[in-house]
């Protein structure tokens, strides 16, 4: 590569001590060059191809590495140490033909591969410590999402299909122009992984100045920026929620004889998280509202609205319906209007109205009647116990915030983009939509296969919502059908999953579609007989030797008993935790079996069209598409016929064998330190501690302390977690323990001990109305950090003085 740049990329001028030959007569007319390292070994390669966009042609393309012992010629990583020229030998003209015969059929098109995008300093960087830092090149589907449009845009995309990717390149060519751009996701560990590639991108852009890029688009979870706005950080968890309702909540939860998480999807997603805007009534009285008479008059001539006294209700449909003509100044208006009725209503109202939650058809709430009041009253009892305490949870953030944007007291976005959406609840969604200045200033992306997280989410109301936000009819869609992530097979089996789906609960022509594997394999798909225990036990203990596995479970209560089982904590994730994570070897144990009564009911009665049993499907669609090569299934109860269906794709083993499993690949301690830094970085906490005790590297145990205090943090604990990080040296998590404690001072003290500049610390506090230094100086009791903090205050004291000293000198001169 460095040849060729120095080439000024003309092949034919490099320096003789690079041996390369074309390989003659390919039928496709691509000009393939082999590279020689050695003897046996070759390196293909081509340039200068009219098959990618203009702005790469003066690249290389590398397309594989051939082993003259490889017959499959599978592409291998060696690193190239010498470019001496050789005499061929016979030996290698045999090999020099035989790739010239293999590659006579060979062609590239960079719709249907992976192709990663790399100078020579990262291709370095990859070899040595196989970090997947590579831009990724973007085939002809997804670069036409990136197309500029004046309407919002919606990117459908299956696992894998590189929908964050997409994100990520339209954030950067937004950048390119002087606007303000934000960019949102639901979890920290996304956003890090956003910016890395938006980096990334720029380090390969130097035509552009990086500091105006980076200026310009701001990554946030939602989460946390609604927190900042509010100034609001304790924000009450699913694992704070668990507590509560055990501790305090047993009767009522005695009675629901639900799954605690099953709750907390129906008061998360449903009860606190809907926009009814199909269920209000939108009623105002002219007076209070001061609604001119001729917009009154007008509305109801055009029976946009009807009056009742001095009540004037909006037909909300007809209103709706309005839009998809030219709107007069009396429609605009009245639509305004509306917009201000439905957002009054969600400010004052933390959850549905009873009477809304009870008349909800199975569409939305598979409960019974009594469930749903049971169901309702814990909702009330829930929401006075944050009333009480002074918590929120993410829907009362959302609506915080959204006061916030509707009294106009900050800043919106030119344009807003919003990852992963199906995790969001629909009050959240909405928060997005306003936002942006432009509400045709939207990309969201997402995939409702994916949707197991509590959100009840649906891309028909999102596009409703959208509606009602502004005067687009909704959303340009993009559909992205190439997996990028797993082998054929595994792409195939999720197929048949889709294809099950459609039999039984009929079709939705937007999510129901097949995706298209890039990645090839062998036969990578097993069923393990659960007959004999003592063989399932070889295979998951050896199976949890192994860090490049992830044993998956359907839930939290098969995630316990599996625990029981193996007397192990940190070795299993529940599908909702391996979400966000894929690995080269899955291993579901129970996904199926433990539903097996809902599973029977799909498969024997008529359940068309009731899309609450979607849920089980997209259960079993997350977990298998996690895997990137194997995938193995071990179930105890699964339904002969879901059995039966799904047969074809298994290869059968009723015996633990290490090698025809593809599990004798033995584990290094630097591999299991670098999955337990991965999983802490998605707040898998258990599972971090147990991978950085197997690495027995020298300081993991620092590594532990500090994932059992955020495992504190997250459960709740603030104040404890703050102290334990502090001890650690943590100083930046234990700030934000001690902030969602609400615990100003001792959120200073960790700041102090972070060596924050004095004038970044003073600003913070200056935005909640505190002066930093009467905080620290009038007390009654000193503090003890008193001598650190005056390091900093002294040393912006001297900046200080010395901007003064110049003033002075300066005048002085003047004067003189």
């Amino acid at each position: 590569m460095q040849e060729y740049e120095a080439s000024k990329f003309n092949m034919s001028s490099m320096r003789a001590g690079v041996s390369v030959r074309e390989i003659k007569h390919n039928k496709n007319g691509l000009r393939i060059f082999k590279l020689r390292i050695n003897k046996g070994d070759r390196l293909l390669f081509t340039f200068d191809t009219m098959r990618i966009r203009p702005e790469y042609r003066q690249s290389i393309i590398f397309l594989d590495y051939c082993h003259h012992d490889d017959q499959a010629m599978q592409g291998r990583t060696i690193g190239l140490h010498s470019q001496d020229v050789l005499e061929y030998e016979p030996i290698e003209e045999r090999i020099e033909l035989e790739i010239d015969q293999r590659y006579a059929d060979f062609d590239y098109d960079p719709n249907r591969v992976i192709t990663r995008v790399m100078d020579v300093q990262t291709m370095a960087q990859l070899l040595d410590d196989r970090e997947d830092r590579a831009v990724y090149y973007l085939n002809d589907e997804q670069f036409a999402c990136l197309k500029e449009q004046d309407a919002p845009t919606f990117i459908f995309g299956s696992a894998g299909s590189g929908k964050t990717t997409i994100n990520i390149h339209k954030a950067f060519i937004l950048a390119t122009q002087p606007m303000n751009i934000g960019y949102f996701t639901y979890s920290n560990y996304l956003v890090e992984d956003a910016k890395k590639l938006f980096h990334k991108i720029i380090e390969q852009s130097p035509e552009y100045r990086a500091d105006d890029l980076i200026r310009r688009v701001n990554f946030h979870p939602l989460n946390e920026y609604m927190s900042a706005t509010i100034n609001q950080y304790n924000v009450v968890t699913y694992e704070q929620f668990r507590t509560w309702i055990i501790e305090r909540q047993p009767l009522l939860l005695r009675q629901l004889d639900l799954p605690i998480y099953d709750i907390w999807k129906e008061i998360r997603g449903l009860i606190k998280g809907m926009i009814p805007k199909e269920w209000l009534t939108y009623r105002v009285n002219i007076h209070q509202k001061k609604i001119p008479m001729d917009l009154v008059d007008v509305l109801i001539q055009k029976g946009l609205a009807k009056r009742s006294g001095d009540d004037l209700q909006l037909q909300a449909e007809k209103l709706y319906a309005a839009k998809a003509r030219f709107l007069d100044a009396y429609e605009t208006r009245a639509i305004l209007l509306m917009h201000e009725l439905l957002d009054e209503y969600l400010l004052t109202h933390p959850m549905i109205d009873e009477n809304i939650y009870y008349a909800l058809d199975e569409q939305y709430c598979v409960y019974s009647r009594q469930s749903r009041e049971w169901l309702y009253e814990l909702t009330l009892r829930y929401q006075a116990f944050l009333q009480e305490t002074g918590l929120l949870d993410e829907n009362d953030l959302a609506r915080e915030f959204l006061k916030k944007v509707s009294q106009k007291e900050m800043a919106l976005f030119d344009f807003v983009i919003a990852d992963e959406i199906q995790d969001l609840t629909e009050i959240q969604i909405y928060c997005l939509i306003r936002l942006a200045k432009n509400k045709n200033q939207l990309l969201f992306s997402g995939d409702i296969n994916q949707t197991i997280r509590p959100t009840y989410f649906h891309t028909g109301r999102i596009e409703s919502l959208l509606k009602t936000s502004n005067t687009h009819l909704g959303f340009i869609k993009h559909q992205l059908i190439k997996n990028y992530r797993s082998t054929k097979e595994v792409v195939d089996l999720a197929n048949q999953v889709v294809d099950l789906r459609v039999e039984h609960l009929g079709r939705q022509k937007k999510h129901d579609y097949h995706e298209v594997a890039v990645r090839e394999a062998k036969h990578s798909i097993y069923y393990f007989n659960p007959a004999q225990p003592k063989e399932v036990m070889r295979l998951l203990e050896t199976a949890i030797q192994r860090h490049y596995v992830a044993i998956v479970v359907p839930n939290e209560a098969e995630k316990r008993n599996f625990q029981q089982l193996t007397q192990l904590k940190g070795a299993i994730f529940t599908v909702e935790e391996i979400k966000g994570i894929e690995k080269d070897y899955i291993i579901c144990y129970n996904v199926m079996s433990y539903y097996h009564k809902e599973w029977e009911r799909i498969l024997t009665t008529d359940v068309k069209y009731q899309n609450q049993y979607r849920y089980y499907f997209n259960l079993l669609y997350v977990a298998l598409t996690r895997a990137r090569h194997h995938l193995c299934f071990i179930e105890e109860r699964v339904p002969s016929l879901l059995f039966e269906y799904f047969r074809p794709h298994f290869l059968m083993f009723e015996a633990f064998d290490e090698a025809e499993l593809k599990l004798n690949q033995i584990s290094t301690d630097n591999e299991f330190y670098k999955e337990a830094k991965r999983y802490e970085a998605h707040e898998l906490y258990e599972q971090a501690i147990l991978e950085y005790e197997r690495s027995n590297l020298a300081g993991a145990d620092q590594d532990v302390k500090r994932c059992r205090a955020l495992m504190l943090n997250k459960e709740g604990h603030h104040l404890e977690a703050g102290h334990a990080l502090m001890q650690l040296k943590a100083y930046e998590l234990a700030a934000k323990c001690y902030r969602q404690a609400q615990n100003q001072l001792l959120y200073l003290k960790a700041r102090v001990f972070s060596d924050i500049p004095f004038q970044t610390l003073k600003a913070e506090f200056e935005q909640e109305g505190i002066d930093l230094v009467s905080f620290v100086y009038d007390r009654e009791e000193p503090i003890s950090w008193v001598k650190r903090f005056n390091r900093l205050y002294m040393k912006y004291v001297f900046e200080q003085m010395k901007g003064i000293n110049r003033m002075i000198d300066t005048i002085e001169k003047m004067k003189g």
